[in-house]
């Protein structure tokens, strides 16, 4: 890169201020909100946070068409997103139009539909077009990861009784509740954001990684005191298969030793919450789980999924259809059907199933490919997405998932940013020089591209002989 194109691409990133500032206040009023459960209503189907959102989107688009030409990036996650929205809008219509069901509502479900498709939608587009430096992303990316780890914090230190801030802590049964207000969606958000905190704070140095260290611990202790078992499942199954993928990235050297230390590290953080907290683990975590009623085992979640499944049953089209946006409410169920998965299959069947599914495995494809050819200081934010994405998704099979998809899809923005631009810049290089090792830094603490560094060396002794 010459000088001039070095002094543009400091001169946009300086002009990204705003923008950048901008989604820094959205993240700070949606976690205010979450965190003090304040209502912010601006109307009916209307918040502050949407309002803002709105706003926000609304300024790209005349950024994007008065400023600069539009690149139209990831399109087959755009086409999914197309998909599950017009055909989310044709489900309503005909639940209220084609089958008439009894009391059901075209305005609530028109809202609900809003809030939980639209709007998430919107979340990503701000957050992956609102900037085009890598380095703004990445700013922008640390403060949402300090918003977490402080509602980690605030969580833990309300439930130990030092502290009384906000509407999070200990519950009335027992568990810990975090900025999502509910256990099982907590521990579902904190799986999602703890491999990247992890990650933070592993590059980080002085002070900053006592305040990181301090961060992912309390979202850790945060996260053990949901009692989540679907939380806990999907952390393990989550290292397990993103270490799987990740592999060339993740020497099996490296992770061997480091997964031995987290486990003993997490042992003995559970011997210590036992001490105030040993009644709800072990009845969580122990009782609950090795309990002979399949049905008790699994909290009623096997009930709720015959029931659901059973309707589709009867009426065969719905296993193609679904029944409609937002029909689970109007059926004789006694709870939600306490699966993400689920949830979808019954309202928007296979094609709602399909979408939400190709965007997630979208989501994961488009940061591996990135990953070889990142610098070092995204390759862990990279590698951590993953992993977190993968906790989730596996998370969602024991919960529905409401307020955690905003803060999913605005992490998965900032990092598709990060990926499609470290893809676009290894495109432009020669192909004899695009290598992985090219653009790796020499600092690597924690050995995990030494095997890479050491072939670099090898090529380059072997062509000065």
């Amino acid at each position: 890169m010459n000088v001039h194109d070095l002094a543009d691409r400091n001169a946009e990133a300086h002009g990204e201020r705003a923008m950048r500032f901008l989604l820094i206040a959205l993240i700070a009023l949606i976690a205010t909100a979450d965190l003090f459960n304040i209502r912010m209503s601006l109307g009916r189907g209307l918040s502050a946070e949407n309002a803002l959102l709105y706003v926000l989107c609304v300024g790209l688009v005349f950024k994007l068409v008065a400023q600069q030409p539009f690149v139209f990036q990831l399109r087959a996650l755009h086409a999914c997103f197309i998909v599950l929205i017009v055909y989310g809008v044709c489900s309503v219509l005909a639940a209220k139009f084609l089958v008439a069901y009894p009391r059901y509502s075209l305005i609530a479900s028109g809202i609900s539909l809003k809030s939980r498709l639209v709007d998430q939608v919107t979340y990503f587009l701000v957050f992956f077009y609102g900037l085009r430096e890598s380095r703004n992303a990445h700013a922008v990316l640390r403060v949402l990861f300090m918003a977490v780890g402080v509602g980690g914090s605030i969580a833990v230190l309300n439930a130990l009784g030092i502290v009384q801030i906000g509407d999070v802590g200990e519950s009335d049964t027992g568990r810990v509740e975090s900025i999502m207000g509910e256990p099982n969606q907590d521990a579902a958000f904190l799986a999602l954001f703890l491999p990247g905190l992890l990650a933070v704070m592993l590059r980080s140095s002085g002070v900053w990684i006592l305040i990181w260290g301090t961060a992912l611990c309390a979202s850790i202790v945060a996260f053990v005191l949901t009692a989540s078992r679907g939380g806990l499942v999907a952390i393990v199954l989550a290292s397990i298969w993103g270490s799987f993928l990740l592999r060339r990235s993740l020497p099996l050297s490296r992770i061997i030793p480091f997964v031995i230390t987290g486990t003993a590290l997490i042992a003995l953080l559970v011997v210590g919450l036992s001490l105030r907290f040993g009644d709800l683990l072990y009845t969580r975590l122990i009782t609950d789980t090795f309990s002979s009623d399949m049905v008790g085992g699994s909290s009623g979640r096997l009930e709720f999924w015959s029931l659901g499944l059973g309707a589709m049953l009867n009426a065969p089209i719905t296993l193609l259809t679904g029944f409609g946006w937002d029909v689970w409410s109007l059926m004789p169920f006694p709870r939600a059907p306490h699966n993400q998965y689920l949830n979808l299959y019954f309202h928007l069947g296979v094609i709602g199933l399909t979408c939400v599914t190709a965007l997630l495995a979208l989501l994961v494809r488009e940061a591996r490919a990135a990953i070889p050819f990142a610098p070092y200081t995204y390759k862990s934010v990279l590698m951590a997405f993953v992993i977190g994405l993968l906790a989730f998704a596996t998370a969602a099979f024991f919960v529905d998932l409401y307020k955690p998809w905003m803060w999913c899809w605005a992490y998965a923005g900032l990092v598709m940013r990060m990926a499609v631009n470290i893809r676009a810049k290894a495109s432009m290089v020669r192909p004899e020089t695009k290598q992985p090792s090219a653009v790796l830094s020499p600092k690597d603490r924690f050995g995990w591209t030494g095997s890479a560094h050491r072939c670099a060396a090898r090529r380059k002794a072997a062509t000065t002989k």
